[in-house]
């Protein structure tokens, strides 16, 4: 062609419909099959536990009670029991309450002869004092200690006291210090229900 340049395109074949189908579908990933539908299932709920009955006990008023083989007086006497003795109740016949005598067995005791018991608590070491007096003091100089110890019935009353020390050399101030330890009252030490009586030393400073 005069006055213009000739542009030579190269052959370049055509790939078929078909192959470019399939290239493309050969690029995309396969979708997951659905997850199954989850089944359900019935939750029972747990049965509530029942606390257990508290223990039962009775309290012997007899001054020696015969405990018994079994429910009746025509039955052998196992054990003794005295009277104040607290006994755990394992069951009951009528008048008769069957009792754990030991650790290791049981008897029998009639029901006139025993009054029902309120559950026994924890065993306490220790005393406290639930009350406390007021104390007077004297301004100036310390004029000494007096020191007392004190026998406390099971009740918890102070029912005797004895000078242990006294470095005042006042006998008002030691009476003092007694009227004060005999207006406390305590709550005893427990042992297998029973109060007990105890000492107290109770020191007073002037």
């Amino acid at each position: 062609m005069a006055g213009g340049a000739s542009v030579t395109r190269p052959n370049t074949p055509l790939l078929p419909l078909a192959a470019l189908l399939v290239a493309a579908s050969a690029c995309q990933t396969a979708a997951p099959p659905p997850a199954p539908a989850p089944v359900p299932v019935e939750v029972q709920p747990a049965p509530e536990e029942k606390p257990a009955p508290p223990q039962v006990f009775v309290r012997v008023t007899g001054s020696r009670l015969n405990v018994r083989e079994g429910p009746g007086v025509d039955t052998a006497a196992i054990a003794k029991a005295k009277k104040g003795e607290r006994l755990a109740v394992v069951g009951q016949d009528g008048d008769w309450y069957q009792v754990r005598v030991g650790t290791d067995r049981t008897g029998w005791v009639l029901g006139k002869f025993v009054t029902r018991d309120e559950p026994c608590g924890p065993d306490k070491a220790t005393a406290e004092i639930l009350n406390a007096p007021p104390l007077t003091f004297t301004e100036g100089k310390s004029l000494g200690r007096v020191v007392l110890e004190a026998t406390v019935a099971s009740s918890g009353s102070v029912i005797a006291t004895k000078v242990v020390q006294d470095t005042t050399g006042d006998a008002a101030l030691e009476k003092q210090a007694e009227g004060e330890l005999r207006a406390l009252r305590f709550a005893p030490p427990v042992r297998k229900c029973r109060p007990l009586p105890f000492i107290y030393t109770f020191t007073r400073n002037f």
